[in-house]
């Protein structure tokens, strides 16, 4: 009865914390996950009314990776062509 209790209360707070924008930290967190490496650059800009997170991150095998990550879905935007 316990654990179920337990679950219960777990799932009850995913919804509220759906509500709530990735935070640089999450958003940093996440891209370290998936492209191991040393974090370059990490800001929060806002761009035509709609912030988005700018990460760059030096990966282990020397490539520097840019990523956009939009803060309300916490998905990957798609960066405008490099000149």
């Amino acid at each position: 009865m316990r654990t179920l209790l337990l679950i219960c209360t777990a799932l009850a707070a995913v919804p509220a914390q759906a509500d709530r924008p990735m935070s640089l930290d999450q958003a940093v967190s996440e891209a370290r996950e998936r492209y191991p490496g040393r974090v370059l650059s990490a800001e929060t800009e806002r761009r035509n009314g709609h912030d988005r997170h700018r990460i760059r991150i030096l990966t282990d095998d020397g490539r520097v990776k840019r990523l956009d990550i939009d803060p309300e879905s916490g998905r990957r935007m798609q960066r405008p062509p490099q000149r």
